[in-house]
């Protein structure tokens, strides 16, 4: 990405943000999924460095970008692979299901990625343990995610809450899109 990305950000700040930066960043990001999901769109690569940073009016403002892989979740028909015949997306902010049946992913993906995304600009870390010389494949298929309080203690504990959820293995314990995780958000902070 450019400079004006989360990626990008957190390089400058050593891997992980604040609480306080991160958080009008996360509602951003909420707010514009939501948007998404309301018109029937799945992006499928979310991550921080799909999520593009820009000042308007003074203030930063964070946008999802890169909508190279969105698809209408409503649409039956479109295929699930890459141009190059592999599967889509980037394994450190891919659930299980995306893996599984990438052709037929709902909101309840993108909510997992967004929640993988958050965990990595809060504690610097991914849900899931990747080792060097592991399969990622294999790593997302048969692991479960480190709960967030275990990689940093000072995440206030509702804040913790909706991250873990959005983090659940079963896609039914999840929440279901980005609008019912930006509710929980909001009544966690």
């Amino acid at each position: 990405c450019s400079a004006g990305c989360v990626g990008k950000l957190l390089e400058r700040r050593g891997g992980r943000l604040s609480i306080d930066e991160a958080l009008p960043i996360i509602i951003d990001s909420l707010e514009g999924m939501e948007y998404a999901h309301d018109m029937h769109y799945v992006h499928r690569d979310l991550k921080p460095q799909n999520i593009l940073l820009q000042q308007v009016n003074g203030k930063q403002v964070a946008k999802i970008g890169d909508l190279g892989m969105a698809k209408n979740f409503t649409t039956a028909g479109f295929s699930g692979m890459t141009v190059t015949g592999s599967y889509g997306g980037t394994p450190p902010f891919m659930p299980r299901e995306q893996v599984i049946n990438f052709k037929y992913v709902k909101p309840v993906t993108d909510v997992w990625a967004l929640g993988a995304t958050f965990y990595n600009m809060l504690t610097g870390y991914y849900p899931l343990d990747f080792s060097a010389g592991q399969d990622h494949v294999k790593v997302i298929l048969n692991e479960k995610p480190t709960p967030i309080r275990k990689r940093y203690s000072d995440i206030p504990a509702s804040l913790a809450q909706v991250i873990d959820r959005s983090l659940e293995v079963k896609v039914q314990d999840r929440y279901q899109d980005a609008g019912e995780m930006l509710a929980a958000m909001r009544k966690a902070i």
